[in-house]
């Protein structure tokens, strides 16, 4: 094969800027981290993600890019995790049941009446962090920051002030959700399951007249305009998480990896403290705009910590691990016997 004299400096030049290529790859290749969330636009979440975004776009140069599909335009976060498993989507921001199906031992975090205050919540989460965060990885996943859902109460039509109450209605119950699926079996609850998306609808048709939610979620996803009455009593905390494709992640440099990594937890420590001031705030909207607010009787209460006690006892070690339950309950216990306040 012959070349002609205009033809070698153009091989020249193309091996020249392939060699270049190679030996300097993050000098000009950019990658677009497609990231799911079932937060509506607008919403603290989807701020949150967007400003993470933001930043790892500036300080790496447009180098590293976040794509956010809001409102759950992707689908619900099972098939926002089978997309991740194919590389369509590279993460999402779970809200609860994304967080516990890859890593069940997150649900050791979320059982009913564990937590009492936001201080406590923060210590068992900042002493548990490497234990997660090596949890996840293990399955394949990067963990970016935990963030509050916040306290759970129960919406409904009709008052519902405890068990003999809840027994009489239909329940929502979030599919393939185990801890809420064993409760209600063993307190004799109907339940109907549905995806989150599908529950505004299900009030509306009246499938289920019993819900449960934070009340910024409730605001949000609209079904405090579908319900009477809210019950005081915090059932339990939930939380969310911000993960990434562990392959993904890998794909980037390891000093992206190490902004990635710092943006997100202060963005998501962040997105906390502004979720527990937008739960305090909604649940005065709600109030104001012609809920009611019920309490449980004190024998109801003991009911529930009965059903509490029946339902862990079904669970820890078979639904997820003993170890991440007796971690929990340990940090829990040692906080309250010596609250750091008291330690300065």
């Amino acid at each position: 094969m012959t070349f002609s004299k205009t033809t070698v400096p153009l091989l020249r030049f193309y091996l020249l800027l392939v060699s270049t290529l190679l030996a300097f790859p993050n000098q000009s290749y950019s990658q677009t981290l497609k990231i799911a969330s079932l937060a509506p636009d607008g919403s603290s979440w989807v701020k949150a993600l967007r400003s993470i975004g933001q930043q790892i776009h500036e300080q790496t140069n447009g180098k590293v890019q976040l794509k956010i599909y809001p409102g759950g335009v992707q689908g619900d976060e099972k098939v926002v995790l089978r997309k991740m498993r194919i590389g369509q989507l590279q993460g999402a921001g779970f809200a609860g049941q994304g967080v516990s199906q890859i890593l069940p031992d997150a649900l050791a975090l979320q059982m009913p009446f564990l937590f009492n205050t936001y201080e406590e919540i923060d210590y068992v989460l900042e002493k548990m962090d490497p234990f997660y965060k090596e949890a996840y990885a293990a399955k394949g996943y990067i963990h970016l920051g935990w963030t509050d859902i916040g306290f759970v109460h129960i919406l409904s039509k009709s008052p519902v002030r405890g068990i003999t109450d809840i027994r009489q209605h239909k329940v929502w119950r979030l599919e393939e959700e185990p801890i809420t699926g064993v409760l209600f079996k063993l307190a004799g609850v109907t339940s109907v399951p549905l995806s989150i998306p599908d529950v505004l609808l299900g009030l509306q048709t009246n499938l289920v007249d019993v819900v449960y939610a934070s009340p910024a979620a409730a605001i949000v996803l609209q079904w405090f305009t579908r319900v009477k009455y809210i019950n005081k009593l915090p059932i339990n905390y939930t939380l969310g998480a911000f993960l990434l494709d562990a392959k993904a992640f890998a794909r980037l440099s390891p000093e992206h990896q190490l902004l990635l990594r710092k943006i997100a937890a202060d963005e998501m420590h962040t997105l906390s403290l502004t979720t527990r001031r937008e739960n305090e705030e909604a649940m005065a909207v709600m109030l104001a705009n012609g809920l009611e607010s019920i309490e449980a009787s004190a024998n109801e209460l003991q009911t529930f910590y009965d059903l509490v006690e029946q339902t862990r006892n079904q669970i820890v070690g078979s639904v997820f691990s003993q170890e991440a339950h007796d971690r929990v309950a340990n940090l829990l216990l040692e906080f309250r016997q010596h609250p750091p306040s008291e330690n300065p």
